[in-house]
């Protein structure tokens, strides 16, 4: 929870004076003469364009690893209530996925959807976020671009990759 903690202060701040930030971290002290391996926070962070119904556009950053169910919460984006569970597997290469165990998404109000071009930054869809968003939503509001948002996790290579954010439906005061 320290971790969390942390990283929503740190995003915060970038998102407040992100240059400001992003300097202060880069600058190295005078003395330092070994190099680090760790990543700066200008290599971890992803900006994701979140898309209304109405064109309205909101570009924020978020970093590796978070969800955008995540990213969206974290700067008051209205993408839908969400139960997701810890995470069912985690695919390493095209040969290799190891299976965690987890109980994985559990409601379908999370609805997204990914711009054509951004497509194929991101895995497939499971069969189960499928299920969970026909559970909620309309056969003609599911395209092959739709997704639960909390199963897409942001790597470096989705930097400004567009979200669409249908309207919502309601979900019982979740």
């Amino acid at each position: 929870t320290n971790l969390r903690s942390i990283t929503m202060l740190m995003m915060k701040a970038i998102q407040r004076n992100p240059m400001q930030i992003i300097r202060a971290v880069s600058q190295r002290p005078a003395c330092a003469t070994f190099s680090s391996s760790a990543p700066s926070v200008e290599d971890i962070t992803v900006q994701v364009n979140f898309m209304t119904e109405e064109g309205n556009r909101t570009t924020v950053p978020g970093l590796e690893g978070m969800s955008i169910h995540e990213v969206a919460t974290m700067h008051n984006i209205d993408i839908g209530h969400q139960l997701c569970g810890s995470a069912v597997n985690k695919i390493h290469s095209d040969t290799w996925t190891e299976d965690l165990f987890g109980e994985g998404p559990q409601l379908g109000f999370d609805h997204i959807m990914i711009s054509p071009a951004d497509q194929a930054k991101i895995p497939p869809r499971l069969p189960t976020e499928l299920e969970l968003l026909r559970g909620v939503w309309d056969e003609d509001e599911i395209s092959d671009n739709s997704r639960l948002s909390c199963m897409v996790v942001l790597s470096k290579d989705m930097d400004g990759m567009t979200v669409y954010v249908p309207d919502r439906v309601p979900d019982d005061g979740h």
